[in-house]
């Protein structure tokens, strides 16, 4: 009688453990399918090389035909030939071709102009999902002002060598990008193809 009771036990603990995995597997199955749902969505979000969430927003590249002189290393000290100093390059260095147009990488609206002796003169737009697309070391005269609402594509400025801090790299476009107020790689962001 003891061994009846021990096996009817065992039966009931295996059949309670049973239900207990199965609600686990329907409730992973109900937010698996709540995330495909999401990630389905068009203003879904996808997670970048630094775990950051990367809007699905298509951005155009700020220079055509420039080459990168200094990519986005946002963890390893590069050396900074004007300053004589190792420092950290959260920005993408952009030397011009023929041409020094700078465009905006997004439709936005421009949230900052503003001109300092280490940046030169920079230009901040506003775009959707918090992000943040600044311009440096251009040229003074810009074509918009705070509170333009720009396109993709739309030409903003010109590329100089006007950002004292990176002089050495002569003429070229220091970009960044930020979300919700922290410097993101950009690289996340546009399509550079081989660098």
């Amino acid at each position: 009688m003891d061994k009846s009771n021990s096996q009817q036990k065992k039966k009931l603990v295996m059949n309670y453990v049973y239900a207990i995995l199965i609600g686990i597997l329907v409730i992973a199955c109900a937010v698996t399918i709540a995330l495909v749902s999401t990630n389905n969505s068009p203003n879904r979000t996808d997670v970048g090389d630094d775990g950051i969430d990367v809007s699905t927003t298509t951005y155009v590249v700020p220079m055509q035909n420039a080459t990168i002189a200094k990519d986005y290393i946002g963890t390893e000290l590069q050396y900074n030939d004007t300053l004589k100093q190792w420092e950290i390059h959260k920005a993408i260095d952009f030397v011009a071709g023929d041409n020094l147009d700078v465009y905006a990488v997004a439709d936005g609206t421009v949230s900052n102009v503003y001109t300092n002796y280490l940046e030169g003169t920079v230009i901040e737009i506003s775009h959707d999902d918090g992000i943040v697309s600044i311009y440096k070391s251009l040229a003074s005269d810009v074509s918009v002002a705070v509170g333009d609402v720009v396109s993709a594509g739309q030409v903003i400025g010109q590329a100089s060598d006007s950002m004292s801090k990176e002089l050495n790299t002569g003429v070229h476009l220091h970009f960044e990008m930020t979300l919700n107020g922290v410097k993101v790689d950009p690289n996340d962001y546009l399509s550079l193809g081989d660098k």
